[in-house]
């Protein structure tokens, strides 16, 4: 028997007909299948912000919305230490056998002067290994080999020490964007406040490559979020110069002043308009006339 599709078309409009005797394989009604959909969830204002009759200003914010990333990097050094030891003491006589062997060996390669100027440095000889320009307390700085730039300090190489344009570790390890660095040293009692040759501070080059925790790290340690290099540059004019609204606006909140000229006789405001009227430059226009005038005291 064939079935005319005019025959067979209603029953397809007729889904209330199919039950699950018919077609057991359809799932039961449950109110949760058919209940009416749940209301869309509220929007929270994330940004903080009060609209006024001409202006909106942002409510204050200290920049520390979230723990600073220090006590991150300080679980992350204790774990690589752990394994280190780990490592070191699954080694154990393995290794000091391989140091043994090693040290004989280089000592039979060596000529009488070469073997003479290795007897000559018992410890590190920082003028020997050192130009005003290359230090190696830099150099691991950078390279982040925290064991071996703690044994050079351990020898009693100044945490401090600078090079020919007056660049301390802390200098170097902030424009390398190196926070495990950043942190330890300053741990180690580092200074935050050292200037370059330029006058410039370790709070300068943070806010110049834009490393918004280790601002916020050196704001921790008391630094000076006002202090002028040679020309008069603060880390705020640093800030708009370079178009950072997030690190403008942590400098703002913690006491940095807007209407700071450098030599040249410009305010941060006045680098922001020398930018031009795109977005960007009414955004930070708003940041630097509105967030000042309004925080609490």
């Amino acid at each position: 028997m064939v079935l005319s599709l005019t025959n067979t078309f209603p029953l397809l409009l007729q889904p209330c007909i199919l039950s699950r005797r018919t077609l057991p394989f359809l799932p039961q009604p449950s109110s949760s299948l058919y209940s009416s959909p749940s209301p869309l969830p509220t929007l929270r204002n994330s940004s903080k912000r009060i609209f006024c009759a001409n202006s909106t200003w942002e409510e204050p914010n200290d920049g520390f919305d979230r723990e600073p990333e220090e006590d991150e990097i300080e679980d992350q050094e204790k774990e690589e230490e752990k394994e280190h030891d780990n490592r070191c003491s699954e080694t154990g006589a393995a290794g000091s056998s391989y140091e043994e062997d090693l040290i004989r060996e280089v000592e039979q390669i060596l000529t009488p002067e070469e073997r003479a100027i290795l007897d000559m440095n018992k410890t590190p000889n920082l003028n020997k290994i050192s130009t005003p320009k290359w230090n190696p307390l830099h150099t691991f700085a950078l390279a982040i080999q925290i064991p071996l730039m703690d044994k050079l300090l351990e020898s009693g190489i100044d945490i401090n020490s600078v090079d020919k344009d007056g660049v301390t570790p802390l200098h170097k390890a902030v424009m390398g964007k190196k926070e495990a660095v950043i942190s330890h040293l300053l741990r180690k009692r580092a200074n935050p406040h050292v200037r370059d040759r330029d006058g410039a501070t370790p709070l300068h080059y943070a806010v110049q490559v834009g490393a918004l925790q280790t601002v916020k790290l050196l704001i921790k340690y008391k630094v000076d979020v006002n202090v002028a290099d040679n020309e008069g540059w603060t880390p705020l004019h640093l800030a708009i110069q370079g178009r950072n609204r997030d690190i403008a606006k942590v400098l703002l909140v913690n006491g940095a002043d807007s209407t700071r000229r450098n030599e040249d006789g410009k305010a941060p405001l006045d680098l922001s308009l020398c930018y031009g009227k795109d977005f960007k430059s009414y955004d930070l226009t708003s940041l630097l006339k509105l967030v000042p005038a309004n925080r609490d005291p």
